[in-house]
């Protein structure tokens, strides 16, 4: 995954106190393990997160995590 594209959610994060932003930040720690499994709710969550996201650089980011979690 892109180091950029993480830095990019990590500032999403920080700067959102949400439930969502919490998961979005435990994933991308998962990232960092490269023994991490993935489940379908990692999948449809990031999914929603992509749909919903206006930014699209954040967008891109949020691909780039799914891509990395799932291999595409």
């Amino acid at each position: 995954m892109d180091e950029y594209s993480r830095i990019l959610i990590e500032q999403y994060c920080m700067a959102h106190s949400s439930a969502k932003s919490r998961r979005l930040q435990k994933l991308v720690e998962k990232s960092y393990d490269i023994t991490a499994q993935y489940t379908d709710a990692d999948g449809i969550f990031i999914e929603k997160m992509i749909d919903q996201e206006g930014d699209p650089e954040l967008k891109k980011a949020f691909q780039d995590l799914n891509d990395f979690m799932f291999g595409w």
